[in-house]
Order: structure tokens, then sequence, then C-alpha cells
């Protein structure tokens, strides 16, 4: 049924003077629900998380994924910029909530597990992560990113433009395949069980709780203080709203005061608390001077450390140098025992050749010493002994050589005159070459 213009016009209005407006009053709040609506308007605690973290290092993970340090150079500014990419849970990137940002990234040459790598800065800000973060069960990460080139160390194909046979781990001619990643632009690091990187985690947790929150709660509250005869909002000290207030809400800030009787009984039991809260906050002095002193250690203990990851770096490149040295010295080492061989080799193809010695005469002088090359030192020396020996027993003798046509007297050639002087005559003379070339007598 419609509402007809007849109805409407019946309709009495009511007048002003019979409006009427109640207030109640509500009783007595208690000191403590002051104090914790006043907290409330305060603001809730932010609390959060400073997390550093050894994120990826140079060399060959788990998943024989390999990361080079040019590669982790080129992409840094990635983790942070245009935005900062996210902290995760094991990599959940689509249904998985952000439970803090990396706030910075940097390249380090050093680092406490003693590996070239990045090291990011996050803020933690999830609570229950938080927790975790804290009591050790968000410990190790692992990173989620791109790349713009992966190569097969086997092949050396860049499989992100071909497809080449081979497998990551799998094992060809005795060398295990991996492959090796390019510029590593950031997506993402989560927080996992088991991350690739071994010496993937934290390293330093500092909590930051600020002094000064902010929040949209808020309560507005309006607080009196009441005596005997006296009642003033805490607004307006000076004045004394209980000398204008009704009957009834005199007899209401009376009944308050009665109950609160007993004040001596109350005043005990102030001081009593006093005391307490005296004793605690000593013994709070106490406490955050041992924190203080353990945060001392604690910053010296780092710095300990961090002096012993430079030193044992030193060392390690010494160590570097000396076992490159040595490499040297043995290459050198080897070079000169070759050498030493070919020249006893040539010694003795030559001493064979001044023998003439059938192995090498006529036989090209460098085919014989590559065939003798092949010889043992030990062999090579007896073989110069024995040539020596042969050279000696083969040598001419120095000195004179007799005359074996020439006999002594008396055609005798035991009796010999030869070294005695004897005088002779131009006739004996003439006669010995008459008888030798002139004519015979008849």
């Amino acid at each position: 049924m419609n509402y007809t213009l007849t109805e409407h016009r019946n309709k009495q209005l009511i007048a002003n003077n019979q409006l009427t407006e109640n207030v109640g009053i509500v009783g007595k709040i208690k000191p403590e629900t002051v104090e914790k609506l006043t907290e409330a308007a305060k603001g809730k605690n932010k609390r959060k998380l400073v997390v550093q973290m050894e994120a990826i290092h140079v060399g060959r993970t788990a998943n024989y994924t390999f990361y080079t340090e040019e590669g982790l150079r080129n992409g840094l500014e990635s983790w942070t910029h245009p935005y900062n990419k996210p902290v995760l849970t094991h990599h959940d990137q689509h249904n998985g909530e952000p439970i803090g940002r990396i706030l910075r990234a940097e390249f380090s040459e050093s680092t406490i597990s003693g590996r070239k790598g990045l090291i990011f800065t996050c803020e933690i800000t999830d609570p229950d992560s938080i927790e975790k973060v804290l009591d050790g069960r968000y410990q190790t990460v692992s990173i989620g990113a791109t790349t713009d080139k992966v190569t097969c160390n086997i092949c050396g194909k860049d499989r992100t433009k071909e497809w080449c046979e081979h497998w990551r781990g799998e094992e060809y001619e005795g060398q295990t395949c991996h492959f090796v990643i390019g510029t590593t632009f950031g997506n993402e690091v989560s927080y996992v069980n088991v991350p690739a990187d071994e010496n993937a985690g934290n390293f330093s947790v500092s909590i930051e709780d600020p002094e000064e929150s902010s929040t949209e709660e808020c309560a507005t509250l309006q607080i009196f203080q009441i005596a005997e005869g006296l009642m003033q909002d805490i607004s307006m000290p000076n004045v004394n709203l209980y000398e204008s207030v009704s009957e009834d809400l005199k007899q209401l800030v009376d009944g308050l005061l009665e109950q609160n009787g007993g004040g001596a009984q109350n005043m005990t039991t102030t001081q009593q608390e006093k005391g307490s809260v005296e004793e605690l906050q000593n013994k709070l002095n106490l406490s955050e001077q041992e924190v203080g002193r353990l945060e001392k250690k604690l910053s010296e203990t780092r710095e300990t450390l961090s002096n012993l990851v430079i030193e044992k770096s030193k060392v390690d490149n010494l160590l570097s140098e000396s076992q490159a040295e040595v490499t040297r010295l043995t290459a050198e080492n080897a070079s000169l025992i070759e050498k030493n061989h070919k020249t006893l080799a040539e010694k003795v193809v030559d001493m064979k050749l001044a023998l003439r010695k059938s192995d090498v005469v006529g036989v090209d002088r460098e085919e014989a010493v590559t065939e003798h090359i092949k010889r043992t030192e030990e062999s090579l020396n007896d073989a110069v002994t024995d040539l020596q020996a042969e050279m000696q027993n083969t040598s001419a003798v120095k000195g004179s050589v007799k005359n074996p046509g020439f006999t002594g007297e008396d055609n005798n050639p035991n009796n010999t005159t030869e070294g005695k002087e004897e005088a002779k005559t131009v006739e004996e003379a003439a006669n010995i070459f008459t008888s030798m070339f002139g004519r015979k007598k008849r």
C-alpha cells in the first residue's frame, strides 16, 4: 500500500520543547586500563631485523652451476635497481609473501667463509620470520636470478642459443659437466633448508626497535583527578568541576572516594612497589652494563675474525705463489735433464762416428742422435765408458821405429852397430857405391 499525501498531512510534528537529552555517566576507569589505552595510543612497536648474509660465492655449487667473479660483479646493481629485490622463502615468487627487502648488495674479496662472493644487507619486517631468524630456523639462503649466457664447460656451447647433449653433474671422458653462468641478474633471495652453495647464509643479525613509532590507531581519553570536594580535568587543572556538577554526580564522586578507602594501607603497598621497582631498575642497569660488555667483546671478536680472514687470504696468496714457483722450477729442471740427456746421446754418436761404428756410419747424425736419446742415461754412460776404452787401445804410440833392413856386423841382426859413429874413408865409400851400381868384372 502506497504512502498517501493525506497521511503525510495528518502527521504531527514534535515540538522542540518536547525533545530531551539524557547523559549517562560511566563508572570509574581503572589505572591499569588507562595505562593500556595510553600505550595503545602511542602505536605498535614495529620491530625489524637487519641481516647481513653471504648470498652466493664464486665457483661451482652443488647443482653444478659455476658463478664467475665477472658475472657477479656485472649484475651487482640489479639486486637493488630499479627496486629493492624481495627476501622470500623457498623461492616462492608467485604465491609467497615477501618477508623483507635487500637494502644493499656488494661484492667482497674476503668473506667469513674465505671465498669471494656477494654480500647482501637485508631488512626483515615480517614478525614470524623475525622470530625464525632469531631462533636459527631461517639461516641458509639461495639466490633466484636470470642470466644472459649459460656455457657448457665440455663443448663450450651457449645453451641459451643452442642445445648440447651434455648434462650437469655427468662425467664425459673423465671431466664433470657444469654450466658457467654469465652476468647474474638478481630476482630474489630466499631462505631455504638445503642451499646449493653450502657457505650461503646469515653471518650478522641486529634488531632495530624504533623509540618513536607511528600508527593509524588512536584513542582519545579524558582523565579526571578526584578528591574530597575536588574534581579536575587534567587538561584544565585550574578549574574545580565539583562545584558546578549536579548533586547526582557529586554523590557518584563521593562514592568512588569511599571505595578507595584504606589510604594508609595503599600507601604502604605503594612504597613496597616502589622498592621493588628500584630493585628491578638496579638489576636492569647491571644487565645493560653486561650487555654493553658483551657487545664490546663481540665487536672485538668480529674484528679479530675479520683480521684472521684477511691474514688467511694473504697466506693463501703466498701459498699460490710458492706453488707456482715450485711448478716453474720443476719444469726448468725437467728441461735441463732433457738437454743433458740429449748432449750425452750426441757424445756417444760422435764417438761412434770417430770409431766408424756400423750403426752410425751412413746414417744422418740427427737421426742417430734421436735413436740414442731413447736409451736410458745409464746405458749411454756405459757406452761412453766402453767407447773411450776402445779409442785408447787403437791410438798410435809416439816414438822412433827401427829400420827393419838394417843388420849388424857379419850380417848378424843381434850385433848392430847402430848408434855408433865409424870413420869411413872416401875410397871405402866409393867401393860401396861401385859394388852396388857398377859393372861386374868378368
